[in-house]
């Protein structure tokens, strides 16, 4: 921890794991990992290089795996407020960004998803795109 007691800037960014097995070429990696500097994990280590590029910019916003999860959680969040768009909303906020949406991130929300349940895929492609997703405050 920092000495004056703040966030240390370098360890508030959240993690992302994967497991995965050995590979022995080295032409196959996956997309995802290739973006965010994965490390083959046939040689030690020690520490990881921490970059940010714009391939990461352009797969969190383009990758079929964020659409894809977009689609899931909103599936996932209508389901379970059963068709409620504003419960759907705050539990979207609360499970991508571990808490609920403040009154004009709600009122944007609503305004945005309109009378279109279907745009809360949108809204959730949005949450994943946020450097709130990424970096923790």
């Amino acid at each position: 921890m920092p000495k004056d007691g703040g966030t240390d800037a370098r360890t508030n960014r959240r993690g992302v794991y994967m497991i995965r097995g050995y590979i022995p070429s080295t032409d196959v990696m996956h997309n995802f990992l290739t973006s965010f500097d994965v490390d083959d994990g046939r040689t030690p280590c020690p520490m990881r290089t921490q970059t940010v590029t714009a391939p990461q910019a352009l797969f969190t916003m383009n990758g079929d795996l964020v659409q894809k999860e977009s689609d899931k959680l909103a599936a996932e969040v209508l389901k379970q407020a059963s068709g409620d768009v504003p419960t759907a909303i705050s539990d979207a906020y609360q499970r991508v960004l571990g808490r609920k949406p403040t009154a004009n991130e709600r009122d944007y929300a609503l305004t945005y998803i309109g009378d279109d349940p279907g745009r809360v895929k949108e809204l959730a492609w949005l949450l994943f795109n946020l450097d709130e997703f990424i970096y923790v405050r």
